[in-house]
Protein backbone atom coordinates (compact mmCIF):
# COMPACT_ATOMS: atom_id res chain seq x y z
CA UNK A 1 0.00 0.00 0.00
CA UNK A 2 2.99 2.38 0.60
CA UNK A 3 4.36 2.16 -3.04
CA UNK A 4 0.41 3.36 -4.32
CA UNK A 5 1.32 6.94 -3.83
CA UNK A 6 4.42 6.69 -5.56
CA UNK A 7 3.46 5.28 -8.43
CA UNK A 8 0.92 7.88 -8.55
CA UNK A 9 3.03 10.72 -8.41
CA UNK A 10 5.24 9.14 -10.94
CA UNK A 11 2.64 8.53 -13.41
CA UNK A 12 1.67 12.53 -13.16
CA UNK A 13 5.04 13.51 -13.61
CA UNK A 14 5.68 11.73 -16.86
CA UNK A 15 1.86 12.98 -18.22
CA UNK A 16 3.00 16.36 -17.17
CA UNK A 17 6.16 15.44 -19.27
CA UNK A 18 4.46 14.15 -22.11
CA UNK A 19 1.95 17.31 -22.59
CA UNK A 20 4.85 19.84 -21.85
CA UNK A 21 7.03 18.12 -24.99
CA UNK A 22 3.76 18.80 -26.96
CA UNK A 23 3.22 21.90 -26.20
CA UNK A 24 3.79 24.65 -29.05
CA UNK A 25 6.37 27.89 -29.13
CA UNK A 26 5.34 30.53 -28.05
CA UNK A 27 6.27 34.57 -28.19
CA UNK A 28 8.05 33.53 -24.89
CA UNK A 29 11.04 32.13 -26.73
CA UNK A 30 12.56 35.75 -27.71
CA UNK A 31 13.78 38.56 -25.49
CA UNK A 32 13.02 41.71 -26.34
CA UNK A 33 10.90 44.10 -27.99
CA UNK A 34 8.41 41.25 -28.63
CA UNK A 35 4.18 42.08 -30.07
CA UNK A 36 1.92 39.53 -30.33
CA UNK A 37 -0.16 38.97 -33.21
CA UNK A 38 -2.08 35.94 -32.50
CA UNK A 39 -5.86 37.07 -33.58
CA UNK A 40 -8.11 34.21 -33.26
CA UNK A 41 -9.62 33.29 -36.57
CA UNK A 42 -6.65 35.50 -38.69
CA UNK A 43 -4.61 33.46 -41.18
CA UNK A 44 -1.43 33.52 -41.00
CA UNK A 45 -1.12 36.15 -44.14
CA UNK A 46 -3.61 38.48 -42.48
CA UNK A 47 -1.60 38.46 -39.13
CA UNK A 48 1.31 39.15 -40.68
CA UNK A 49 -0.08 42.03 -42.78
CA UNK A 50 -1.42 43.08 -39.16
CA UNK A 51 1.79 43.17 -37.92
CA UNK A 52 2.92 45.33 -40.86
CA UNK A 53 0.51 47.81 -40.64
CA UNK A 54 1.41 48.52 -37.36
CA UNK A 55 5.35 49.12 -38.35
CA UNK A 56 5.42 50.19 -42.27
CA UNK A 57 4.95 53.86 -40.38
CA UNK A 58 8.51 53.41 -39.97
CA UNK A 59 11.22 55.54 -42.45
CA UNK A 60 12.15 53.51 -45.44
CA UNK A 61 15.37 50.86 -44.59
CA UNK A 62 13.59 49.95 -41.40
CA UNK A 63 12.78 46.47 -40.77
CA UNK A 64 11.81 44.15 -38.10
CA UNK A 65 11.24 40.23 -37.66
CA UNK A 66 8.43 38.03 -37.63
CA UNK A 67 8.41 34.39 -36.65
CA UNK A 68 5.64 31.72 -36.26
CA UNK A 69 5.78 28.32 -35.25
CA UNK A 70 5.08 24.91 -37.57
CA UNK A 71 4.31 21.09 -36.41
CA UNK A 72 7.29 19.30 -38.05
CA UNK A 73 7.96 16.13 -39.95
CA UNK A 74 11.41 15.76 -37.38
CA UNK A 75 12.38 17.07 -34.75
CA UNK A 76 14.46 20.47 -34.63
CA UNK A 77 17.30 21.26 -31.47
CA UNK A 78 20.29 23.68 -31.15
CA UNK A 79 23.75 22.47 -31.31
CA UNK A 80 24.01 23.87 -27.64
CA UNK A 81 27.72 24.31 -26.82
CA UNK A 82 30.07 25.23 -24.20
CA UNK A 83 31.86 28.40 -24.23
CA UNK A 84 34.94 29.17 -21.23
CA UNK A 85 32.71 26.28 -19.81
CA UNK A 86 30.12 27.64 -19.13
CA UNK A 87 26.44 27.03 -20.96
CA UNK A 88 24.98 28.44 -23.86
CA UNK A 89 23.34 31.34 -22.96
CA UNK A 90 20.44 33.04 -25.49
CA UNK A 91 21.33 32.92 -29.71
CA UNK A 92 21.35 36.74 -30.94
CA UNK A 93 19.43 37.76 -33.76
CA UNK A 94 20.48 40.80 -35.74
CA UNK A 95 19.04 42.41 -39.37
CA UNK A 96 22.71 43.23 -41.24
CA UNK A 97 22.25 44.33 -45.19
CA UNK A 98 18.87 43.01 -45.21
CA UNK A 99 19.54 39.57 -44.01
CA UNK A 100 19.50 37.62 -40.78
CA UNK A 101 22.47 37.51 -38.66
CA UNK A 102 22.25 34.79 -36.19
CA UNK A 103 25.18 34.49 -33.28
CA UNK A 104 27.52 36.12 -35.30
CA UNK A 105 30.45 35.93 -32.68
CA UNK A 106 29.88 32.41 -31.73
CA UNK A 107 29.22 28.77 -33.50
CA UNK A 108 25.46 28.82 -34.15
CA UNK A 109 23.97 25.00 -35.59
CA UNK A 110 20.53 23.05 -36.03
CA UNK A 111 20.10 19.26 -35.26
CA UNK A 112 16.96 18.10 -36.66
CA UNK A 113 16.38 14.37 -36.66
CA UNK A 114 14.56 12.19 -34.59
CA UNK A 115 16.62 10.89 -31.78
CA UNK A 116 16.40 7.51 -29.86
CA UNK A 117 13.05 6.88 -28.16
CA UNK A 118 11.31 9.81 -29.24
CA UNK A 119 7.51 9.12 -29.49
CA UNK A 120 6.26 9.74 -33.18
CA UNK A 121 2.85 10.80 -31.60
CA UNK A 122 4.73 13.39 -29.81
CA UNK A 123 4.58 16.71 -31.65
CA UNK A 124 7.42 18.26 -32.88
CA UNK A 125 7.66 21.83 -34.08
CA UNK A 126 9.88 24.58 -35.59
CA UNK A 127 9.79 28.13 -35.92
CA UNK A 128 10.33 29.86 -38.72
CA UNK A 129 12.00 33.65 -38.82
CA UNK A 130 11.40 36.16 -41.55
CA UNK A 131 13.28 39.77 -42.11
CA UNK A 132 10.64 42.47 -43.00
CA UNK A 133 11.94 45.75 -44.77
CA UNK A 134 10.25 48.45 -44.78
CA UNK A 135 9.98 49.98 -48.63
CA UNK A 136 7.31 52.38 -49.75
CA UNK A 137 4.85 52.11 -46.59
CA UNK A 138 5.19 48.21 -47.66
CA UNK A 139 6.70 45.32 -46.43
CA UNK A 140 8.78 42.83 -48.14
CA UNK A 141 10.38 40.06 -46.78
CA UNK A 142 14.23 39.46 -47.44
CA UNK A 143 15.57 36.34 -45.56
CA UNK A 144 14.13 33.65 -43.63
CA UNK A 145 15.98 31.01 -40.71
CA UNK A 146 14.72 28.43 -39.44
CA UNK A 147 15.15 28.26 -35.56
CA UNK A 148 14.80 25.64 -32.86
CA UNK A 149 11.86 25.52 -30.50
CA UNK A 150 14.11 24.70 -27.45
CA UNK A 151 16.12 27.94 -27.50
CA UNK A 152 15.92 31.44 -26.02
CA UNK A 153 16.68 34.03 -28.39
CA UNK A 154 17.75 37.52 -28.03
CA UNK A 155 16.51 40.54 -29.77
CA UNK A 156 19.03 43.24 -28.45
CA UNK A 157 17.72 46.42 -30.63
CA UNK A 158 15.26 44.51 -32.92
CA UNK A 159 11.85 44.24 -33.20
CA UNK A 160 9.65 41.22 -33.40
CA UNK A 161 6.07 40.30 -34.07
CA UNK A 162 4.95 37.01 -32.81
CA UNK A 163 2.29 35.95 -35.24
CA UNK A 164 1.28 32.07 -33.03
CA UNK A 165 1.19 28.40 -34.97
CA UNK A 166 0.10 27.66 -38.02
CA UNK A 167 -0.84 24.25 -39.73
CA UNK A 168 -0.18 22.99 -42.76
CA UNK A 169 -3.06 24.41 -44.97
CA UNK A 170 -1.47 28.07 -44.01
CA UNK A 171 2.21 27.69 -43.94
CA UNK A 172 2.16 26.50 -47.58
CA UNK A 173 -0.53 29.56 -48.43
CA UNK A 174 2.10 31.73 -46.71
CA UNK A 175 5.15 30.04 -48.31
CA UNK A 176 3.82 30.16 -52.04
CA UNK A 177 2.98 34.07 -51.14
CA UNK A 178 6.39 34.24 -50.60
CA UNK A 179 8.25 32.79 -53.36
CA UNK A 180 5.62 34.16 -56.08
CA UNK A 181 6.75 37.98 -55.05
CA UNK A 182 10.47 37.51 -54.94
CA UNK A 183 13.36 35.42 -56.91
CA UNK A 184 15.98 36.06 -54.48
CA UNK A 185 18.19 32.67 -54.51
CA UNK A 186 18.79 32.68 -51.38
CA UNK A 187 15.32 33.09 -49.95
CA UNK A 188 14.16 30.19 -51.98
CA UNK A 189 16.68 28.21 -50.80
CA UNK A 190 15.44 28.62 -47.42
CA UNK A 191 12.28 28.31 -48.42
CA UNK A 192 12.74 24.63 -49.83
CA UNK A 193 14.30 23.62 -46.62
CA UNK A 194 11.22 24.65 -44.83
CA UNK A 195 8.88 22.56 -47.25
CA UNK A 196 10.85 19.38 -46.34
CA UNK A 197 10.06 19.89 -42.79
CA UNK A 198 6.17 20.32 -43.02
CA UNK A 199 4.16 17.37 -42.30
CA UNK A 200 1.80 16.55 -45.28
CA UNK A 201 1.27 15.60 -48.99
CA UNK A 202 0.60 19.26 -49.48
CA UNK A 203 4.23 20.25 -48.90
CA UNK A 204 5.95 17.28 -50.98
CA UNK A 205 4.23 18.76 -54.09
CA UNK A 206 5.07 22.02 -53.66
CA UNK A 207 8.97 20.48 -53.35
CA UNK A 208 8.29 18.76 -56.67
CA UNK A 209 6.89 22.26 -58.28
CA UNK A 210 10.08 23.86 -57.01
CA UNK A 211 12.03 21.23 -58.49
CA UNK A 212 11.13 21.36 -61.86
CA UNK A 213 10.23 24.78 -62.37
CA UNK A 214 12.00 27.36 -59.76
CA UNK A 215 14.33 29.53 -62.20
CA UNK A 216 17.24 28.97 -60.37
CA UNK A 217 19.22 25.66 -60.70
CA UNK A 218 20.63 25.72 -56.97
CA UNK A 219 17.22 26.19 -55.75
CA UNK A 220 16.05 22.97 -58.06
CA UNK A 221 19.20 20.60 -56.87
CA UNK A 222 18.14 21.55 -53.25
CA UNK A 223 14.49 20.59 -53.82
CA UNK A 224 15.45 17.33 -55.54
CA UNK A 225 17.91 16.45 -52.76
CA UNK A 226 14.81 16.97 -49.70
CA UNK A 227 12.75 15.24 -51.92
CA UNK A 228 14.88 12.27 -51.81
CA UNK A 229 14.59 12.48 -48.01
CA UNK A 230 10.62 12.56 -48.33
CA UNK A 231 10.87 8.96 -49.66
CA UNK A 232 6.65 9.40 -50.74
CA UNK A 233 5.61 7.83 -53.69
CA UNK A 234 5.67 11.63 -55.53
CA UNK A 235 9.02 11.94 -54.51
CA UNK A 236 10.32 8.76 -56.50
CA UNK A 237 8.04 9.44 -59.27
CA UNK A 238 9.37 12.91 -59.24
CA UNK A 239 13.08 12.27 -59.11
CA UNK A 240 12.70 10.01 -61.59
CA UNK A 241 11.35 12.16 -63.74
CA UNK A 242 14.28 14.64 -63.71
CA UNK A 243 16.16 12.10 -65.31
CA UNK A 244 14.30 11.81 -68.58
CA UNK A 245 13.85 15.22 -68.20
CA UNK A 246 16.26 18.52 -70.56
CA UNK A 247 17.73 19.27 -66.52
CA UNK A 248 21.58 19.51 -67.08
CA UNK A 249 23.92 16.78 -66.17
CA UNK A 250 24.78 18.15 -62.72
CA UNK A 251 21.33 18.00 -61.67
CA UNK A 252 20.45 14.26 -62.97
CA UNK A 253 23.09 13.47 -60.81
CA UNK A 254 21.59 15.07 -57.85
CA UNK A 255 18.68 12.84 -58.62
CA UNK A 256 20.61 9.83 -58.63
CA UNK A 257 21.98 10.98 -55.38
CA UNK A 258 18.50 11.81 -53.81
CA UNK A 259 17.56 8.02 -55.01
CA UNK A 260 20.16 6.61 -53.46
CA UNK A 261 19.33 7.84 -50.26
CA UNK A 262 15.55 6.13 -50.33
CA UNK A 263 15.27 3.21 -48.00
CA UNK A 264 16.97 0.00 -49.76
CA UNK A 265 13.46 -1.54 -50.74
CA UNK A 266 12.65 1.82 -53.09
CA UNK A 267 15.99 2.81 -53.88
CA UNK A 268 18.27 -0.11 -54.66
CA UNK A 269 15.86 -1.29 -57.31
CA UNK A 270 15.42 2.95 -59.42
CA UNK A 271 19.46 2.56 -58.86
CA UNK A 272 19.79 -0.70 -60.73
CA UNK A 273 17.70 0.21 -63.71
CA UNK A 274 19.84 3.00 -64.24
CA UNK A 275 23.04 1.11 -64.27
CA UNK A 276 21.71 -1.37 -66.60
CA UNK A 277 19.74 1.19 -68.65
CA UNK A 278 20.50 4.81 -68.72
CA UNK A 279 21.29 6.01 -72.03
CA UNK A 280 23.91 8.76 -70.47
CA UNK A 281 27.26 7.13 -69.19
CA UNK A 282 27.96 9.42 -66.61
CA UNK A 283 24.37 8.85 -64.94
CA UNK A 284 25.11 4.77 -65.02
CA UNK A 285 28.63 5.20 -63.39
CA UNK A 286 27.10 7.36 -60.36
CA UNK A 287 24.25 4.63 -60.09
CA UNK A 288 27.13 2.04 -59.79
CA UNK A 289 29.17 4.20 -57.19
CA UNK A 290 25.86 4.65 -55.32
CA UNK A 291 25.10 1.31 -55.75
CA UNK A 292 28.71 -0.11 -54.28
CA UNK A 293 28.09 2.48 -51.42
CA UNK A 294 24.97 0.61 -50.06
CA UNK A 295 26.27 -2.71 -49.72
CA UNK A 296 23.09 -4.28 -50.89
CA UNK A 297 23.59 -7.36 -51.98
CA UNK A 298 21.15 -6.62 -54.68
CA UNK A 299 24.55 -4.81 -56.69
CA UNK A 300 26.65 -7.69 -56.63
CA UNK A 301 24.90 -9.46 -59.63
CA UNK A 302 24.94 -6.24 -61.62
CA UNK A 303 28.57 -6.24 -60.63
CA UNK A 304 29.16 -9.40 -62.07
CA UNK A 305 27.47 -8.76 -64.90
CA UNK A 306 29.81 -5.96 -65.04
CA UNK A 307 32.96 -7.50 -64.51
CA UNK A 308 32.44 -10.83 -65.81
CA UNK A 309 31.38 -9.88 -69.34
Amino acid sequence: MKRQPIFFVSFGLLLALRLAAAESPSAKMFNGQVTSVETTGHSLKERAAEACRQWAAAKDGGSFFTAWAFPAAERINSCQRQHAGSASGPVTLKSRNGRIVVNADRDHGLNIADGPGVEKENAHWGVLLFLNQVENGRCRISDMELLAPDRQYDLGGERLAWLGTAGEAQGLEFIRGLLGQDGDRDLHKHAVFALYLFNGTAAVSELIGMARRDPNADVRKDAIFWLGQKASQAAVKALSAVLISPESLEIKKQAVFALSQLPEETGTPLLLEIARRNPQSQLRKEAIFWLGQSGDPRALDLFSEILLK
